[in-house]
């Protein structure tokens, strides 16, 4: 087989995933699910798949109706998390495929990243799905959203972490720096201890965009539950 060059849809090459990193090793060919180097990552896989649902199995009749009972200033400050949640589950639903994934070295993680992004849209469509049912003009709602310098701003730093990885991730993939032959090289090690950096920031960022952002504005939400 071919030596692939930069990165590939399917490396032709047998590979012993089990002795492969997490990520930034040879580029992945066969899907195998039978056997794992992490197998928490399969249980991850089927524990988000247990938890698939449709924002359409919920009525929003009475949510319709209690949104109406709201004051200017509490409209405001619903629509606004609203549309912050969208942002966020933009980049969510986008991010890990387009930053993590191209650059995964192991199928079960493959696997539990794809399920992870799927989810996010799920997600992004059930505040599609409140939108339609509470306001009469949805797209006063979504054409608003970037004009909101503070929801912007929140989310920058998210957005910033990605970018900087996928950055420097694509100048990694493009120079075959982990093929083997590379190995020794000075370039190659700087590339990959820096792509490693830039990786780990950007994992950490989105840990702090699921586990304290999306949680606040979780907070805020179920608030406006308790209201009565």
């Amino acid at each position: 087989m071919s030596k692939p060059r930069g990165m590939t849809v399917f490396n032709q090459n047998k590979v012993d995933t089990k002795s492969q990193p997490m990520f930034f090793g040879a580029p992945l060919g066969v899907q195998r699910y039978d056997s794992y180097k992490y197998p928490v990552f399969d249980k991850l896989t089927n524990q988000m798949l247990g938890y698939f649902w449709r924002p359409e199995e919920v009525s929003l009749q009475k949510d319709r109706g209690d949104y109406q009972t709201l004051g200017p200033e509490q409209k405001h400050i619903f629509t606004s998390n609203l549309k912050y949640q969208i942002l966020l589950d933009s980049v969510q639903g986008r991010g890990p495929g387009m930053a993590f994934a191209p650059y995964c070295a192991l199928p079960e993680l493959e696997a539990a990243m794809n399920v992870w992004q799927f989810m996010e849209m799920i997600h992004s469509r059930s505040y599609t799905y409140i939108i339609k049912n509470v306001y009469p003009d949805p797209s006063e709602v979504f054409d608003t959203i970037l004009d909101d310098q503070k929801i912007i701003a929140r989310a920058q730093s998210v957005t910033k972490a990605y970018d900087e990885f996928i950055e420097v991730a694509q100048e990694w993939g493009n120079g075959s720096m982990w093929s083997p032959d590379m190995k020794g090289s000075t370039t190659a090690e700087w590339t990959e201890k820096e792509l490693k950096r830039k990786l780990y920031l950007a994992v950490a960022n989105v840990n702090i965009l699921e586990g304290i952002r999306f949680y606040v504005s979780f907070a805020c939400s179920f608030a406006f539950g308790e209201l009565k």
